[in-house]
This record gives C-alpha cells, sequence and structure tokens, in this order.
C-alpha cells in the first residue's frame, strides 16, 4: 500500500491514504503534475512563470505560496519539498503510474506480461482533460509532455508485438498493434507491422485492407507514397510469399476512394464542358475549407485530360499572395511548357514580364493602358494557344481565395473574353476564407458557380460500406465528421469511429531520417526557399556541388518528399516542407534566407520574394529596400494592393525615404477608391516630405477632395501648393475645375489663366487640363484641342477625362453612336489604369448614352455596373459618400 497514489496517464487522479487529494486550486494539481512528470527539482520562479503568466513577479510569488501551501497541507506536509529557491516532489513512498511505466520499460528484460501491464496503465495521454484557465505556457508543457511520453508508450508497445509475435501469441500481437498504429496513424512502420501480423495470424483480406488504408492516410495528410518495405510486403502477402528485403522505393497507386455526393457538380461540369461549342465559360467551385472542392476540380480535369483535352494548371499558395501576377506567371509557364517554345514572338515578349527567361521585356511599364493592354491579350492569346487542340482545353486554377489580386484581375480579364476560344477555367474558393475587396466573388459571378455542401448521412453511409463497415459505424461517422468530407477521410483512414489520425510531425520525421546527409542539407535549404523551388537556387543555398545537388534530389525524388514539375521541383505535400523547415532551427533558417536572398538577387529574382527572405534573415534594412523596390514593381504591373502592402512593409522596417513611400501608396489608394486612405497616405507623405515635394503632395491632397466633391478643402490645399512653389498652370487649371464643380462663376477666369500660363511655360499637360475645362464651360473647340493635346501624354488621366467630355457633349447634341464609340475608349483606358471611380462615372455616362438611343437592356447592365463601383469608393463604411456620385464630369 502507498499513502499517495498518482495517475496521471489519462485523466489526473490522486489519492492520499486512500482518498481523493482535497485541494481547492486546480493550480495545485498543475504543480504536483509539473514537479511529478518532470521528475527533479524546479526553481520557484520557473513555476512560478509557467502556472501565473500573467501576474508580475511579486503577485506570481505570492500565488505561489499560497498553492504550495495548499498542496503541503493537503499532503500532510510530506511528499513536497521547498526552500527559497527550489521546489521538488519526493516520490520516495508514492506510486506515480508514469515513473512506474518507464521503470517496467527501461528493463531490456521485461516479459509479455510485464510489458502488457506496463502498456494498459495509459488510460490516455498525459493529464487528458486536463487545463488551467490563463497559462498558454503550462498548456505547451502538457502538450510537448503529452507528446514524448505518447512516443514512449508506443516504443513499449512495438516491443511488446515483436514479443507476443515471438511467443506465437498470433490474436494478442495484433491486439497490441492495432493498439500502436492507433496511437499515430501516420507511422508506417507500424503499417507494416500489423500487416504482418495479420497475415501471421491468417487474416490475408485484413492484411491487404490495411496496405489500402496506409496507401490512404499517407497520400491525403502527406502526399507522399508508401516506403519500398511496405509496397514490398503488401506484394508478398497479396502472392502469399516472404517479403525480400530491397531498398528501392516503389510507385504504388492509392486505390480510388469514391467521390460520393458529388454527382450534381460533376454533371454540371461536364454539361459545361461538352456545351462548348465556339465561346468558353469559367466554373467556380466553391465551399468552405475541406468540403472537396481541389479533389472534384482534379478528379473532372483528369477525366477531361484523357478523353484529349490540353489542360494546363496552378495554383495557389498563402505565402505569395504579395507577388504581383504570381499565379499568372505560373499558368504562362505551364502554357509555354506545353508549347514547347512554339510561341508567338509578341505573346513571347509580353510573357517575360513575369518569366525572364524568355528574353528581355517590353521597356513600357504596366501602368501605361495601352502597355497593360498588350500585356492582357498576349496572356490571353498565350494561354488559350496551349489549350488550343480537337478539344477544347482547360485550365485549372486552385486555391483562388489565395491568389494575388492582379493575377484575379487577369482571370477576370480572360474570363471575360472567352468569345471564340474553346476554353473551359476550372478554378476553386474557399467561401470561408477572408477575401480582401470581394475579389473573389466579384470573379466567381462572373462565371458558373457550383457550390459543395457537406455530404448528406447517405453518402457517409456509402463510404462506410466502401471501408467495410456497418450502419452503426456510418452512424457515429456522420455524427463525428458532421459530413465534412475531410474529417470523414481522417476517421475512415484511422480504421475505425472515433480514432483520428495524430502525429503527422513524427510520419515525416521517419521519412526524413531515413534520408543521406547531403539529401538531407538539399531538402533543407528548399524548404526554406518555399513550396516550389529551382535547381539552381537550392544548389546557391545549400552549398552543395551541382553533382551532389542533382544526385540529392533524386534520391529525394525516389523517396516521394519531393516531385518534379517541368523545369521545377515541389513538395509532394505542404505538411512536408513545414516538417523540414521547422527541424532546421531559427538560426539556420535565417542563414539559410539569407542565401537565397542573394542568390535571387544574384538572378534578378522578383523583388518581392528576395523582400520576403531578407526579412526572414533578419537583414532588416536590406528588406525595406527590397519591399520598397518590390513595391514598385507591383504598381508598374498595375497591382495595386501588393503594391501597398510591400510600401507598408518597407516602411514598417524602417525605410529612409517615408515621404515617398506614403506618397505612392495614396496614389494607388486614390486609383482604388479609398480616399480615407488616400488622405491619410498623403497627409503622413506631407509630414516627411522636404520643401520640395510638398507643393506635389498639397496637389494630390486636393485632387482627392475634389473626387469627394468637398470644395473648400480642395481649394485650400490648391491654394496652399501654389505657395509652395508648385507648377502654378496646372494649379490654376485645377482651381478652375474645382471652381467650375461648385459652380463659381470665377471657374473661367482661373481656367483662362492657366491656359495663359501653360503656353507661357511650353507645358501641354497644363494646357490639356485647361482646354478641358473650357470646354466643359461651353467655349467651342476646346474639348478637341484638349483630346489632341493629351494624346501626347504618357499619362492618360486627361485623355479620359476629355473624351468622357466630349461624348457628353456629343449625346446632349444627339449624336449618340459618336458619343458611345468616345466613352467606350475612355472606358478601355480607365479600365487598363484602374481607377475606379471614374470607371463607374463612365459607365453610368454610357448607360445614358445607350438610354437616349433606346437600348435600355444594354443601358440597364452599364447602370448596375456604375452602381455596384460607385457603392466601393469614397472610403469607409462610416463616411458619407453622396459627393462620390457627383463624378460626371471633370
Amino acid at each position: 500500500m502507498h499513502d499517495l497514489r498518482i495517475s496521471f496517464l489519462g485523466t489526473p487522479l490522486v489519492e492520499f491514504q486512500g482518498r481523493p487529494l482535497d485541494v481547492d486550486t486546480r493550480k495545485a494539481t498543475a504543480m504536483l503534475a509539473y514537479l511529478a512528470v518532470s521528475g527533479h527539482p524546479q526553481s520557484r520562479e520557473v513555476v512560478a512563470a509557467l502556472l501565473w503568466p500573467e501576474y508580475d513577479i511579486d503577485r506570481s510569488r505570492a500565488a505561489l505560496r499560497r498553492t504550495l501551501s495548499t498542496l503541503r497541507a493537503a499532503l500532510g506536509d510530506r511528499f513536497v519539498a521547498a526552500d527559497r529557491t527550489s521546489i521538488a516532489l519526493d516520490l520516495d513512498g508514492a506510486w506515480f503510474d508514469l515513473a512506474e511505466f518507464r521503470r517496467i520499460a527501461a528493463d531490456p528484460g521485461s516479459g509479455t506480461a510485464v510489458l502488457g501491464r506496463a502498456a494498459d496503465l495509459h488510460r490516455g495521454d498525459l493529464l487528458d482533460g486536463f487545463a488551467i484557465r490563463s497559462s498558454a505556457a503550462f498548456d505547451d508543457w502538457q502538450q510537448l509532455a503529452a507528446e514524448s511520453i505518447r512516443q514512449e508508450r508506443a516504443a513499449a508497445l512495438d516491443r511488446l508485438v515483436a514479443a507476443l509475435a515471438a511467443e506465437g501469441r498470433g490474436a494478442e500481437a495484433v491486439a497490441r498493434a492495432e493498439q500502436r498504429l492507433a496511437l499515430d496513424p501516420l507511422h508506417e512502420p507500424a503499417h507494416r507491422r500489423l500487416i504482418e501480423r495479420y497475415a501471421a495470424a491468417g487474416r490475408r483480406a485484413d492484411a491487404l485492407q490495411q496496405y489500402r488504408r496506409c496507401v490512404r492516410v499517407l497520400d491525403r495528410e502527406l502526399g507522399v507514397r508508401p516506403l519500398a518495405e511496405t509496397t514490398e510486403l503488401y506484394n508478398a502477402v497479396n502472392e502469399g510469399r516472404t517479403p525480400a528485403a530491397t531498398e528501392a522505393p516503389a510507385a504504388v497507386a492509392a486505390p480510388a476512394q469514391p467521390l460520393v455526393g458529388r454527382a450534381a457538380p460533376w454533371r454540371r461540369l461536364v454539361e459545361l464542358y461538352t456545351g462548348i461549342a465556339a465561346t468558353g465559360c469559367l466554373a467556380v467551385i466553391e465551399g468552405e475549407s475541406g468540403v472537396g472542392k481541389t479533389r472534384l476540380a482534379d478528379e473532372v480535369v483528369a477525366a477531361f485530360h484523357e478523353r484529349g483535352a490540353p489542360a494546363i494548371t496552378a495554383r495557389a499558395s498563402a505565402g505569395e499572395r504579395g507577388l504581383p501576377y504570381g499565379l499568372l506567371a505560373q499558368l504562362l509557364r505551364a502554357a509555354v511548357d506545353r508549347l514547347d517554345g512554339d510561341v508567338p514572338a509578341h505573346c513571347s515578349e509580353e510573357a517575360a514580364r513575369l518569366l525572364p527567361e524568355l528574353g528581355p521585356a517590353p521597356a513600357a511599364s504596366l501602368e501605361d493602358p495601352g502597355a497593360r493592354l498588350r500585356f492582357l491579350e498576349a496572356v490571353c492569346q498565350l494561354i488559350a494557344l496551349a489549350c488550343d487542340g480537337p478539344s477544347p482545353g482547360v485550365v485549372m486554377v486552385d486555391d483562388l481565395h489565395w491568389s494575388d489580386p492582379a493575377s484575379l484581375d487577369a482571370l477576370g480579364y480572360l474570363s471575360r473574353r472567352l468569345t471564340g476560344r474553346r476554353l473551359l477555367i476550372v478554378a476553386t474558393r474557399r467561401t470561408d476564407e477572408p477575401d480582401p475587396d470581394h475579389a473573389c466573388a466579384r470573379l466567381a459571378r462572373s462565371g458558373e458557380r457550383i457550390a459543395l455542401a457537406r455530404l448528406t448521412r447517405e453518402d457517409v453511409a456509402e463510404l462506410a460500406r466502401w471501408q467495410g463497415l456497418g450502419p452503426d459505424d456510418a452512424d457515429a461517422l456522420y455524427a463525428e465528421s458532421e459530413g465534412l468530407p475531410l474529417f470523414l477521410a481522417e476517421l475512415l483512414a484511422a480504421g475505425r469511429p472515433g480514432d483520428a489520425p495524430v502525429g503527422v510531425r513524427d510520419a515525416v520525421g521517419s521519412r526524413l531520417d531515413a534520408v543521406s546527409e547531403t539529401a538531407g542539407q538539399v531538402l533543407t535549404a528548399a524548404a526554406v526557399i518555399g513550396r516550389t523551388f529551382d535547381v539552381d537556387t537550392v544548389r546557391a543555398t545549400s552549398g552543395r556541388s551541382p553533382e551532389e545537388v542533382v544526385g540529392a534530389l533524386e534520391e529525394l525524388c525516389a523517396r516521394g518528399l519531393i516531385v518534379e514539375r517541368g523545369a521545377a521541383y515541389d513538395f509532394g505535400h505542404e505538411r512536408v516542407r513545414a516538417a523540414v523547415d521547422e527541424r532546421a532551427g531559427l538560426a539556420r533558417r535565417r542563414l539559410l534566407n539569407g542565401r537565397v536572398a542573394d542568390a535571387l538577387a544574384v538572378r534578378n529574382g522578383a523583388p518581392a520574394i528576395v523582400a520576403l527572405h531578407l526579412q526572414l534573415a533578419g537583414r532588416e534594412a536590406e528588406a525595406a529596400e527590397a519591399h520598397a523596390a518590390a513595391g514598385d514593381r507591383a504598381r508598374s504591373l498595375s497591382a495595386g494592393a501588393e503594391a501597398v502592402d510591400h510600401y507598408a512593409s518597407a516602411l514598417a522596417l524602417g525605410h529612409p525615404d517615408p515621404a515617398r513611400l506614403h506618397e505612392a501608396m495614396g496614389d494607388v489608394h486614390t486609383l482604388r477608391g479609398d480616399y480615407a486612405a488616400a488622405l491619410s497616405a498623403f497627409n503622413a507623405a506631407a509630414a516627411h516630405a522636404g520643401g520640395d515635394r510638398l507643393g506635389t503632395i498639397e496637389h494630390k491632397l486636393a485632387a482627392v477632395h475634389e473626387r469627394r466633391a468637398e470644395w473648400e478643402p480642395a481649394e485650400r490645399h490648391l491654394q496652399e501648393a501654389l505657395a509652395l512653389g508648385a507648377p502654378a498652370a496646372r494649379v490654376q487649371a485645377d482651381r478652375g475645375l474645382v471652381a467650375w464643380r461648385r459652380g463659381d462663376p470665377g471657374a473661367l477666369e482661373l481656367s483662362r489663366e492657366a491656359l495663359r500660363l501653360a503656353e507661357r511655360d511650353a507645358d501641354d499637360e497644363a494646357a490639356a487640363r485647361a482646354h478641358n475645362i473650357l470646354g466643359l464651360l461651353g467655349e467651342p473647340g476646346h474639348l478637341e484641342r484638349s483630346l489632341e493635346l493629351a494624346g501626347r501624354l504618357p499619362d492618360p488621366s486627361i485623355r479620359i477625362a476629355a473624351l468622357n467630355n466630349l461624348a457628353r457633349a456629343r449625346a446632349a447634341e444627339g449624336d449618340i453612336e459618336p458619343a458611345a464609340a468616345l466613352v467606350r475608349e475612355a472606358l478601355e483606358l480607365v479600365a487598363a489604369q484602374g481607377d475606379r471611380h471614374r470607371e463607374a462615372a463612365l459607365r453610368n455616362n454610357l448607360a445614358d448614352a445607350l438610354h437616349r438611343a433606346g437600348r435600355e437592356e444594354e443601358a440597364m447592365e452599364e447602370l448596375k455596373r456604375a452602381v455596384a463601383i460607385f457603392a466601393e469608393v469614397g472610403g469607409h463604411e462610416d463616411e458619407p459618400r453622396p459627393g462620390v456620385w457627383q463624378l460626371v464630369e471633370w
């Protein structure tokens, strides 16, 4: 008999002198558990910080003293030893289940009976169901300790299975092997042992079924194939022979799990594909996380491909949201690979903006609307060419919710131009993922939306029957999974309802332990680079020779840890990459991230990716410069959201020119119609700017207020800009615009003065602005002159304004078709520029022209688009927006 009995392997049970321990606080039990499991004295500071992290030093020490007093009193002033600096638990005369288990497990001579008793001491995980409030540190310790103890139990069960098998006790060996696998269904050696035990017990069907479960769980959870030993064991059991040892991994395809509950969406996708004649379509499969979107898309695209459909695919990654056109670059690379170099010259030149290996890119920035239109048209043509063939082509884009905004815009452009292109675009998106600016939802609305729901009870029953389970198991599966395919698959892979897979890290770890040292170094470098990597970057990062890298990549491919995709490599599963990255440790990751950044910089890699790696390497000053360059690059590609993100990162890292970055952010926010953010950015720029730049910033502040129909602030900022030395002709022209929009008769005099100053200074931009305002004031010939001058300018803004105002004048005279043509020309320019507010105004004006022409259906369509954009621009939702809707002429 023992006065103190402690059972922590499961729900905590502590008895003192035959009765449950009487303590009035869970912290006392937590303290007892920490001291018992650690097995050595602990400092008071460590225990106090562990249990009362929310308190300051004095309060935590006081709480420790009270709890320690409570615990010692409950134990009759025995077992707990404490001095001024430390606390310890003296287990002499006590019984502790973990200590007893470890004592037995440490004895190599323990027989099956003793090992069985040791294994049975585990009623569950350490402190199962126990937690304390307000201490994440204790939770972390409990989780790590539980995982370590779980591995000790697994090792003991492995010994027990081997000992029982050696004694010829097959049924007991099977039962213990099942217990071992239930601890970690991703542990491949445990699968092998259970297959062996089933086969030895004459249960051949169970052995073969267990192999299939192993294949499924490894494929789904880790994206890898079984090791060679596992496959050879399966073949041996299947053929009734003794397996031969071999090191070469065999590629065994997993049997396809039935795609139940998806007949209707499958049928609809097939209908869309077979219905393509001369015009393609977009289909977006959407639903919550884990509902099976990717699997449905993969299987239906594979089915089309088997029928002869040319197909290209791309998958967005959460880590590359800040890389402008990152997803589009994947599609273009897949298209170029499919065309095998037979790419039209103009397509190749434009694609070189994203794929430098194709040669020099055009010099014109994509901020030039004409250049952006040429780029988007070339992209569409290249993708269509790659998917051209006797059967309609398929473009599959997975995880659209993680796409960068610029790629979403490009996909939207392609989806609106599928006339004459025999192409089905299949995309997947999560509906429970944040959707900044509702960009994903807008794209989805432009195509066929295919919503996936959770599986019904009948669907789950069908899967259960396929797994060999009965109706009761099916009910349990449905109750536990609630019909979500991701959870259901985990439960099925576990082999019994209620046993979910655990220990992903350890399953991956067993594979990583098997690779050679060189391959391990290369794999670690690859994990730091990212999900996808190329040979040159991984060689520069790893520091190994070209021959060593090639050999390592071949080994890693053979082991199923990475897969070759054209000229690049990809981790078979993100969990594999994450596990490798985790193993490297912080110091090594920082070193390798720095090497990645240097390697990419030498090769003129994407500034966004260089910036990320510099930041992870702790080289903050260089990272700030790289983020700023990435922001400039994003702006040149008309990727406003990414530009703002990179500028903000550069500022956070202490970029030396905050005024420039804030001003650039203000420019982007203005075009996107987020005027509250634009004003904030320009004001921040003014706070940092020197005298030379202040006038320009004040002028831009005025322009934002003018867009919001806030005339007084606009006029004040224009006068301030004039006082600070901004070009007088341009400022006076904008003062004339503000005066005209507010109904001030002084507009005519201001505009004439602006024109005089512009002609004196030979300033075509100012002259074009002045002519535009004079045209709005009714003076003949000025709008045509403004349009003529604007055609010479790099910024399309004035040309857009002149086209719009001239169109309204033509419409007022009854020339509806010419007016509509002018508005459409302006719309092409403004859409490429990305100015949301003025696009709304133009669509509103086009609707008016179409209405006058009696084309009501087209007019209503344009009006709906205008209203939708007007509702989005102007600032935050709690700000007044009536002035935004007044923008008709400018």
